[in-house]
């Protein structure tokens, strides 16, 4: 009886093993083409698999799945495909990737506008408030997916900066490293809000100077989430007849601002596409410290702390549905106006209300869309005639319905702008086009909680 024991559990053995044999696999070598420029440490780091590892045979379609999506999220291909196949004589995993990189180099002219939105801009036309000039935003400029960035701007704010990210090192290529050089002076400033509408003063002199720089780094464990720490010094100084418009635009009754900056961020990363996602989820965290009491005893002592959180969903078929929280608060010190931003700027605003802003100390933003695909993902060969790449492009048309909602805590200008303190929502029905390299427009009409209708442009990923 224990001779046939044993043989049955050795037998058990052989079967179990033979079957482990069947269903994984090594992955005996990964190969790379069309890298011209893209060094393949730069690819392989993104990853979540290497040659060596034993797979399962189940798992390959994740695993593709996710390559992909790291790849694209670098924003150095236009495309990417990657294939497993079978060695016939080994039974080993045999892994292709291609890849089409995008152009790297963008020289040339640059117009922009000093408003909060394209919007705020096209209510006035004020071609005063026009920023031009000329940059360079050179892309993989080494093949490691780092970043060089010189901004020379004349109109409305002069400015120049140098921005250079350089990240993947180390032996483990879990770091990265950046440096951000700074400095502009304008002749009009916005110096405060009434009735959620900036107020601007101008001059003939040059009535407000900024500088800063700002060094980071940044580690990367695995390819998800992200841990960064910067240091740097920032300083404002303003003309004395700003102080007769708003005597606590910076430090109050002063003329300068100057202080160090601390800052910690943490950025998990899993959507499907940075530009326009469609599945996955973001979650970004950010604390910052803005002055010790140290260069300037008397100065700026802030405390700040972000959070914003996105999540987006395949439904069925054609149909996505997507959302997002943004928060914001204030933890230490008093703002002044000019380290003061609530709701209104950059991509922080309730739709419906592109034309205000709503200063405040902390607040808290709710965004949704629900999303119809119109037009699937198209790709057009441009063989005739043939630019490297830029012979394939991509676009894609989406309808959304959306809703928006948001509140900001204001106590230092409460009685001046009636939106802060109260439950803001809006709602709307919008049209998506998104293309290659980032292109993304969208067309939205919208009802705010104010009752006015409006109808806007935007040229970025709303969540």
């Amino acid at each position: 009886m224990k001779a046939f024991l044993a043989f049955f559990l050795f037998h058990c053995v052989l079967v179990f093993a033979g079957f482990n044999q069947a269903e994984n696999a090594t992955i005996a070598s990964i190969s790379i083409n069309g890298n011209k420029k893209t060094k393949e440490n730069t690819i392989l780091r993104e990853l979540p698999f290497s040659a060596g590892d034993l797979v399962s045979y189940a798992d390959t379609a994740k695993l593709r799945f996710v390559a992909t999506q790291n790849l694209n999220n670098t924003l150095l291909f236009n495309f990417v495909d990657i294939y497993f196949r079978t060695d016939s004589i080994s039974s080993n995993l045999l892994v292709d990737i291609k890849v089409d990189e995008r152009w790297y180099i963008w020289p040339g002219a640059t117009l922009s506008l000093a408003e909060t939105n394209f919007n705020s801009w096209w209510q006035n036309k004020d071609f005063d408030r026009i920023n031009y000039g000329a940059l360079v935003e050179w892309y993989n400029a080494s093949g490691r997916k780092d970043k060089l960035t010189v901004d020379l701007q004349g109109g409305w704010k002069r400015k120049v900066r140098i921005n250079y990210y350089l990240p993947n090192l180390g032996k483990r290529q879990n770091l990265a490293a950046s440096l951000d050089l700074f400095y502009a002076n304008n002749r009009e400033i916005n110096y405060a809000s009434l009735n959620n509408e900036r107020l601007f003063f101008k001059d003939q002199r040059f009535i407000q100077q900024e500088l800063s720089g700002i060094g980071s780094i940044e580690y990367r464990k695995k390819l998800f989430n992200s841990h960064r720490i910067s240091l740097g010094y920032k300083a404002v100084i303003i003309g004395d007849t700003v102080l007769q418009y708003n005597p606590k635009y910076i430090i109050p009754n002063h003329l300068q601002s100057r202080y160090l900056h601390l800052s910690y961020g943490f950025r998990r990363e899993k959507r499907d596409n940075r530009s326009y996602p469609l599945k996955g989820y973001l979650v970004d965290l950010s604390i910052d410290q803005n002055g010790f009491g140290i260069i300037q005893k008397d100065g700026l002592k802030l405390g700040t702390a972000a959070i914003t959180t996105n999540w987006h969903y395949h439904l069925k078929n054609r149909w996505f549905f997507a959302h997002g929280l943004k928060g914001k608060t204030t933890f230490a010190g008093q703002p002044p106006y000019y380290n003061q931003l609530g709701l209104g700027y950059t991509n922080q605003f309730i739709r419906g209300f592109e034309l205000f802003v709503i200063d405040g100390q902390h607040f808290g933003l709710y965004k949704s869309n629900l999303k119809y695909q119109i037009i699937k993902k198209r790709v057009i060969d441009l063989t005739k005639p043939r630019f490297d790449r830029f012979d394939k492009l991509h676009y894609q048309v989406f309808l959304n319905l959306f809703g928006d909602a948001g509140y900001v805590v204001d106590e230092i200008n409460k009685t001046t702008n009636p939106l802060a303190n109260s439950f803001q929502y809006s709602g709307g029905l919008g049209l998506d086009f998104v293309s290659y390299y980032d292109i993304v427009i969208r067309f939205e009409g919208s009802i705010n909680s104010s009752g006015q209708p409006g109808f806007f442009i935007h040229f970025s990923n709303p969540i």
